[in-house]
């Protein structure tokens, strides 16, 4: 069935190779993704839904990681580690929107990141819409991000095809009556996409 629709996830799929940040962070200052978890799996959630500030909450963590540089240095380095951009897909998902098909970033993302994807890595005028968490107030893989799209592109779910690098997310949108694809690389993405689109 064509869609009309696709909709992409941020990292692990636009932008890749992911995590480049992490791998820097570990190498170069010592702190491992084991020191940073409970970070991670707790109040950085309040900020992918816009409930809290990343800078705010981001600053005691960093003392107990002995991180000796300013907060702005911290956070300056990160978006610049992660700013890598899949240049093939990128320029498929223009082709795709040539051919008449709405291009969306789907994403789970916190307000500063949010703002830099839109300008410094240009997705503000790469796709037609963006769809980010901590603007939306809800994040995947809850239904009612899925509804929110729904609603806001004016589409049923069968319209509209989803690619994610998570399981976890693509079985959420599949639940929803989407078209969904775990993402694992571009040339799967090449293989699997007439599917949907002829």
């Amino acid at each position: 069935m064509k869609v009309k629709a696709i909709c992409f996830d941020a990292d692990g799929v636009v932008v890749n190779p992911q995590m480049q940040f992490s791998r820097l962070r570990e190498e170069k200052f010592g702190i491992s993704a084991q020191t940073t978890r409970s970070f991670f799996k707790g109040k950085f959630n309040d900020c992918l839904i816009g409930k809290a500030d990343l800078m705010t909450e981001l600053a005691p963590y960093l003392k107990e990681w002995n991180w000796k540089g300013s907060i702005e240095d911290y956070l300056k380095l990160w978006l610049a580690a992660d700013h890598v951009i899949d240049a093939s897909l990128i320029a498929k998902i223009q082709k795709l929107r040539a051919e008449g098909f709405i291009c969306c970033l789907t994403t789970n993302q916190e307000h500063y990141r949010a703002e830099y994807m839109k300008t410094e890595m240009g997705f503000q005028s790469l796709f037609d819409q963006l769809f980010i968490s901590c603007e939306m107030g809800i994040k995947k893989p809850d239904v009612e991000y899925y509804q929110y799209v729904e609603k806001h592109l004016k589409l049923a779910g069968e319209d509209i095809l989803f690619w994610d690098d998570s399981l976890q997310n693509v079985t959420a949108a599949r639940a929803c009556g989407w078209q969904a694809e775990v993402y694992s690389d571009f040339e799967q993405f090449l293989k699997k996409l007439p599917n949907y689109i002829l």
